[in-house]
């Protein structure tokens, strides 16, 4: 009888652990929004830098195995809402408005038909180097790309007054829609700084959420103007690192292991 007592009390602790891992893993889960800079070949001198092959790679690699690309308006959805996505959902996003994104990035994604969205600095439309607005504008109309603003003149937002943070947020918005002849909605802090301040600011200027860069230890994984993104560099050039990246319990993992 005791013997019987203690498997049954094993079973029922087994059991649980089993259900209380579960949950708290499924909880940790983030969809992964990977952010991409540079797409050239500086990826050995910069980790704001991903090989035009590598790329490739890994976007054929999202396509084979049959990996959910959404763009950001469903991945705020879903984290407003706390509605479950479909296994392996991704969305990928671009900082800054390099030319090359057009060059290298463009065609590999619309040849697989995968969404993007690319952070445009203002100030530097149609400077050498980076995105005019003949490149924006085509990008824009494919249905592939969308365009969203990564300020005007990327500033240290949390540094900037009040009036010449809703200057950032609300001219770059207005220029960009005047020149594509869409809403823009979506906006990515310049060097992934944010506060409450500015969080209320994009809220006001429109944006329907916005994205960072590393938004600390142990935030909240549903706030859509601070969404977390996974960074894209030379380390997943190798398929299975890249794949560990869009796992999805990527960022709990780091979250953990840089606290150690």
């Amino acid at each position: 009888m005791k013997k019987r007592l203690s498997i049954f009390l094993i079973l029922v602790v087994v059991a649980v652990l089993g259900v209380s891992g579960f949950l708290y893993t499924k909880n940790a889960y983030v969809v992964p929004v990977l952010m991409y800079h540079s797409i050239d070949n500086n990826d050995h001198t910069t980790k704001l830098s991903v090989s035009p092959e590598s790329f490739a790679r890994q976007m054929e690699f999202l396509s084979k195995n049959h990996y959910n690309v959404v763009g950001l308006e469903k991945i705020a959805v879903y984290m407003q809402k706390k509605e479950k996505m479909p296994p392996r959902t991704v969305a990928i996003t671009f900082d800054d408005g390099f030319m090359n994104n057009y060059e290298y990035a463009y065609p590999v994604l619309k040849r697989h038909s995968l969404p993007a969205t690319i952070f445009m600095i203002v100030d530097k439309i149609d400077h050498p180097g980076w995105l005019s607005w003949k490149e924006l504008k085509e990008m824009s109309d494919s249905g592939v790309i969308t365009i969203g603003s990564h300020t005007k003149s990327h500033p240290w937002l949390t540094s900037t007054d009040d009036r010449v943070l809703k200057y950032e947020l609300e001219e770059s918005k207005k220029i960009l829609e005047n020149g594509l002849g869409r809403p823009v909605n979506f906006l990515c802090y310049p060097f992934g700084m944010y506060d409450d301040r500015v969080k209320k600011a994009a809220k006001d200027a429109g944006y329907l959420c916005a994205v960072t860069t590393d938004p600390g230890r142990f935030k909240t994984n549903s706030d859509i103007y601070a969404i977390k993104r996974v960074r894209i560099s030379r380390t997943a050039d190798n398929l299975f690192v890249f794949w560990i990246k869009t796992c999805g319990w990527y960022t709990w993992v780091k979250e953990h292991r840089d606290r150690v």
